[in-house]
């Protein structure tokens, strides 16, 4: 399965998503991507530190989103103005999702930019409790 995980700039949360599922779906195709992505720039040193303390694969650099990465089985974003922005401006193809509602929680994962390392390290946890609750329902 093809998963790709959005967020807004592709340099905090969806890269730590990436580098989680890497590590927990390790049978997939896991990438990331952002609405507004700067191509080519680094992930963000916090996310990149947060994701080195857990021993994970390092992310790719920032990437735009595009019709191409429609070809996935499963789009999860980060929020639900993400997915709303999706699906505004490429339809809904029946595979884009935000990440919280694909596994039947609720709610925005937090955007920790501009936040302190604690801030990008609870972003963390919750990524990997969705991302542990996506791996189960696979």
């Amino acid at each position: 399965m093809r998963i790709t995980f959005v967020c807004t700039g592709n340099t905090c949360r969806s890269p730590i998503a990436e580098s989680i599922a890497k590590k927990m779906l390790v049978d997939d195709t896991i990438n990331s991507r952002g609405l507004f992505a700067i191509d080519g720039q680094s992930v963000s040193p916090e996310s990149l530190e947060v994701i080195m303390e857990h021993n994970l694969p390092e992310p790719t650099v920032a990437k735009q989103f595009s019709e191409e990465d429609l070809n996935s089985d499963l789009i999860l974003t980060m929020t639900d103005m993400h997915k709303q922005q999706l699906v505004s401006h490429y339809g809904d193809n029946g595979r884009i999702y935000q990440l919280s509602e694909y596994v039947g929680e609720i709610g925005d994962i937090v955007d920790p930019f501009g936040g302190s390392i604690n801030t990008y390290r609870q972003t963390f946890e919750q990524l990997l409790y969705l991302i542990g609750k996506l791996r189960t329902n696979s």
